[in-house]
């Protein structure tokens, strides 16, 4: 095996290792902590008056964590928005094209959103950033949307039609 080859089989181990700590993470930490979030806000808020003040940062916050975190999963799970009206109709060919084509527009935008958010990070930490009423810093979570970014990227050079090959074994 070539060097590249060896170097994109290590991208897939580490990306798809990433990928599912990242998706544990959303699903059995952040939208847990959502939705405690949200009903102890609604019952403080309705039954005794006294909204927490900072919940709508820190849901905000936590919600970011849950969507970021969930999006490379979901390619390698073939759980993303595609047009099925037309992509069904297309030839064997067209649809590796168009599986193609997805994952380089993927990589060119999760790329460019990676780089902006680790920048970011570092002048939202300069600056000590923190929310409106939340007085945490935000910095570690836009650092974080970027290392979702980073391996969301890495998902998609090591394998851009997973999703296509996860759909073709669902349907056997």
């Amino acid at each position: 095996m070539s060097a590249l080859g060896k170097g994109f089989e290590l991208l897939d181990r580490v990306s798809a290792r990433a990928s599912e700590w990242l998706y544990a993470l959303g699903v059995y930490g952040a939208l847990p902590a959502l939705l405690s979030m949200v009903t102890i806000d609604v019952l403080l808020r309705y039954f005794f008056n006294a909204p927490l003040q900072w919940s709508r940062d820190a849901n905000g916050l936590l919600l970011l964590v849950a969507l970021f975190s969930a999006l490379p999963a979901a390619w390698d799970r073939g759980h993303h928005i595609r047009m099925e009206i037309f992509y069904l109709r297309l030839s064997e060919n067209w649809r590796l094209a168009a599986d193609v084509l997805s994952a380089l527009a993927g990589i060119a935008f999760f790329g460019l959103m990676t780089v902006q958010a680790v920048a970011f990070a570092r002048y939202m930490a300069f600056i000590g950033e923190t929310g409106e009423d939340l007085a945490a810093p935000l910095w570690p979570f836009m650092a974080f949307i970027g290392f979702c970014g980073a391996v969301f990227v890495g998902r998609l050079l090591a394998n851009p039609t997973v999703a296509r090959r996860q759909d073709e074994d669902s349907w056997i």
